[in-house]
């Protein structure tokens, strides 16, 4: 290959400031973030691995220890000073005499545990929000740390509120706030309430989180836990909502729904999570002590009556379900490879030796006894839960493990954030690299320097395995932060469909010349036209209403383009047929241009165009009517056949997406002109599209004269069985929404999501986004299916089977392309 334009960029590991910063750091800490960082996440038993630190030579595991008796420095607090103490953990206050559970100190094998200081803590919470998700052992922890701090900080400075399933403790003086959120399921499911969630049939929406995340969104520091609601054979599942009527219901085993509701949590995570603010934790599962056999006791007894640890290393109870555990530590790999890190909190094995600590008998309980269970006190022993104080460290200025263990890895996270932050900033085009070799990027959209450009004719005359080169786009005046189309007030992606006859379809199908035969689902032969009655409606708020004419004076003037494929077509079409009703026949005309058309209103000087870039970069595709070919040929480097026709419009709407889903692409880079191609598989060819795109956009947008939106992936509905299990089809004869919040079909590629987040991320305020995704997703009813022209003849067996020619690709005008029209003019 001829030798590229480049831009060198050499990463050479950690930097000497990073590994300074780390040398004034204590031992056990960095020794915490080596054992994270070099076990990748694992956490299953048995824990024996020791991790060497760089530092000082020394070994630790800090979860492989055992427990030390030491009754000369605790407990930390008294239990009854708490002023916050839950009359479930006080197992002093309900009776209980032996008090030697607050005496065991956890003792690493090969280290100390850190020192730790409630003040120091608060300074670390200042102006931040720490909140804990999940049941009530997630409570326990809460609670725990709540009386930590409580002790230093006098009364008028602190305050506790409730408000529903939240609960909320602040520190006034320091603007921080300690917070526990119930969400035993971490999904929604009808155990939600807060008091009344003991109910005999368990019920789980896998797919919707929604309803809980929003309280947690701008949280600094979020620990999440799940497991002891999960200890069943198997759960019923609702796709659909509590509300409706007609959701399925289905009973999967475990541990499979549980695998499928954390997916739900990392997938809402690797969207929503500021990786630059939000430090994430994940606790593991709390054992229990519910069978004294296990560890040589009684048969038929319980943690009733003990009075020390399990002194057996090792020791694992039947109650810790490794299955459970393997598929944490799989959803929490996947998360890393997507560049999310959750830090697990390893406490299961420490806990499992601790059958002594639990509250037995010694608790509040909530409903009066009977003869039998006062008989047999082990009958109704709460094994489950954890007495405090309890499990604390050495020192009195230390607390208990499961806190101190947070604190650490919250410190660990702090610097490693920093230091990739320090590293983003080192490296201009934000590619962190572990290798220690040089990066190679080329600069894209150079002066024309091809020999010829694609068309249906190219071809390539070799092809040889991709050699790795990336595209090296600046960035000129790109702020930091994000431009997300969202207000303060409201999200307008966030909502739901509402059936509304009386004020839609916004036009009739038949009145708009410029239908296209694609979309025109009346014309050919669909009958039930109740696709074209649902409004998009906000949760919290209303989509400004579609007026044509303030659109119109909104383009006085200006060149609004569309550019794309044939879906991004679709809205420019569905923006056509909004607006050419207020203009006279004799004031308007269609002007098609070969890849460009145009849509002229002459009374305002305005053009509404498309313009046929289905991969934005240049192709072999880019004819607009023969473009279907075997082999896709693509310039990963250059926009600028297609820029130089989008480049003086006022307002552009992108979009790509369909066309990189159809296998490897082909690239052809600018500089050679041997014909040698490489192949690359599709969403590594997308990411080398958009970042020269994003480069065109970076180095010629001014946010102040032009106006840039992208319009994100536009959803499938292939396979009817990931809304109705069990069935076997797609979109064809499918008549109304999917009426369940957060449903998310494969249709819907999240990695290629995540390479345009970060695309746009560094893009920030020159790019806004319409998030056209969620709220189409719900719209399996709204694709022409078969009622549409299609352009080759249809074979028997297709009209024997309508489902096998169905399109449920592109969608009915009038329909959902309208609503993303309502979107851009919302915004407008």
């Amino acid at each position: 290959m001829a030798k590229k334009q480049q831009i060198v960029v050499a990463t050479w590991g950690v930097r000497s400031s990073f590994q300074s910063l780390i040398a004034l750091l204590v031992a056990l800490i960095f020794v915490a973030a080596v054992y994270l960082t070099q076990n990748n996440g694992k956490w299953l038993p048995p824990v024996q691995d020791m991790m060497k630190t760089e530092n000082s030579g020394d070994q630790c595991n800090l979860f492989s220890g055992k427990w030390v008796f030491d009754n000369e420095s605790y407990p930390l607090y008294k239990e009854q000073q708490c002023t916050f103490m839950s009359d479930q953990l006080a197992c002093e206050k309900f009776g209980r005499k032996d008090l030697s559970y607050q005496f065991w100190r956890w003792q690493p094998h090969q280290c100390d545990l850190p020192r730790f200081n409630a003040t120091a803590l608060l300074e670390k919470l200042r102006n931040k929000r720490l909140v804990f998700v999940g049941d009530s052992l997630n409570r326990g922890q809460w609670v725990s740390m709540v009386c930590l701090v409580d002790s230093s900080i006098p009364p008028s400075l602190k305050s506790m509120h409730h408000n529903a399933s939240l609960i909320t403790f602040k520190a006034l003086e320091y603007n921080a706030s300690i917070e526990f959120y119930w969400a035993p399921l971490l999904v929604e499911s009808n155990s939600d309430d807060p008091i009344n969630h003991r109910l005999p049939d368990r019920i789980v929406r896998v797919q919707a989180i929604e309803k809980h995340a929003r309280h947690w969104t701008d949280a600094d520091i979020l620990v999440f836990n799940s497991y002891l609601w999960w200890r069943r054979s198997q759960m019923e599942v609702l796709w659909g909502s509590f509300e409706s009527s007609d959701g399925i219901h289905k009973n999967v085993a475990m541990p499979r729904v549980y695998e499928m509701a954390l997916r739900t949590w990392s997938d809402w995570l690797e969207v929503n999570v500021n990786r630059n603010k939000t430090q994430l934790f994940f606790m593991s599962m709390s054992p229990t002590h519910q069978s004294s056999e296990e560890w040589g006791g009684a048969e038929d007894g319980n943690c009733y009556s003990e009075t020390e640890p399990v002194m057996r290393e090792g020791y694992w109870g039947r109650a810790s379900d490794p299955k459970i555990m393997h598929i944490v530590e799989s959803v929490l790999n996947d998360l890393k490879t997507r560049g999310l890190n959750v830090q697990m909190i390893n406490i299961t094995q420490l806990s499992e030796y601790r059958k002594e600590g639990h509250p037995s008998i010694y608790r509040k309980q909530w409903e009066p006894l009977t003869e039998d269970q006062i008989s047999n006190p082990s009958s109704y022993a709460d094994c489950i839960h954890w007495c405090l104080p309890g499990r604390w460290n050495k020192k009195r200025t230390h607390f208990p493990l499961l806190a101190l263990l947070l604190i650490v890895f919250i410190v660990c996270s702090i610097l490693y954030n920093e230091s990739s932050i320090q590293r983003i900033h080192e490296d201009p085009n934000h590619v962190r690299h572990d290798q220690e070799v040089p990066i190679f990027y080329v600069k894209p959209n150079l002066p024309k320097t091809a020999p010829k450009d694609l068309d249906r004719f190219s071809r390539c005359n070799s092809t040889r395995k991709y050699s790795g080169w990336r595209i090296g786009w600046s960035d000129p005046g790109v702020k930091s932060g994000r431009g997300r189309v969202t207000s303060e007030s409201c999200d307008v992606f966030s909502g739901k469909w509402v059936f509304d006859n009386s004020s839609y379809p916004l036009y009739n199908e038949s009145h708009c010349p410029y239908m296209s035969d694609q979309l025109a689902c009346h014309k050919h032969g669909r009958s039930d036209l109740g696709y074209q009655y649902w409004r998009w409606q906000p949760h919290n708020c209303n989509l400004k209403r579609w007026n044509a004419t303030e659109m119109w004076e909104k383009l006085r003037g200006k060149r609004l383009m569309f550019v794309g494929d044939s879906l991004n077509r679709g809205q420019w079409i569905s923006m056509v047929c909004l607006l050419q009703s207020v203009i006279p026949a004799n004031k308007r005309s269609m002007t098609p241009n070969a890849e460009l058309t145009i849509f002229r209103a002459e009374e305002y000087n305005a053009t509404v165009e498309f313009l046929w870039a289905p991969l934005l970069v240049e192709s072999n595709s880019d004819d607009p009517v023969n473009h279907r070919l075997d082999e896709r040929i693509i310039r990963p480097d250059s926009v600028l056949k297609h820029a130089s026709k989008w480049e003086h419009a006022d307002i552009l709407v992108f979009n790509t997406y369909l066309w990189w889903r159809q296998g490897p692409v082909k690239l052809l880079w600018s500089t050679e002109d041997n014909g040698a191609c490489e192949e690359l598989d599709g969403l590594g060819g997308m990411e080398l599209a958009m970042s020269a795109w994003a480069d065109w956009v970076a180095s010629k947008v001014n946010p102040r004269n032009k106006r840039v939106f992208f319009v994100t992936m536009s959803p499938t509905h292939l396979w009817n069985r990931e809304w109705a299990p069990g069935s076997e089809g797609n979109c064809y004869s499918e008549k109304t929404p999917i009426d369940w919040e957060g449903y998310w079909g494969s249709g819907s590629d999240l990695p290629t999501m995540r390479m345009v987040d970060k695309v746009l991320n560094r893009l920030s305020s020159k790019v806004r986004v319409l998030n056209i995704t969620q709220l189409s997703e719900y719209r399996k009813d709204g694709h022409p299916s078969i009622y549409r022209k299609f352009w080759e003849t249809l074979k028997p067996e297709q009209l024997s089977n309508p489902s096998s020619y169905s399109d449920c690709i592109h969608w009915c005008l009038p329909g959902v392309p309208d609503v993303w029209n309502e979107l851009l003019f919302h915004f407008l």
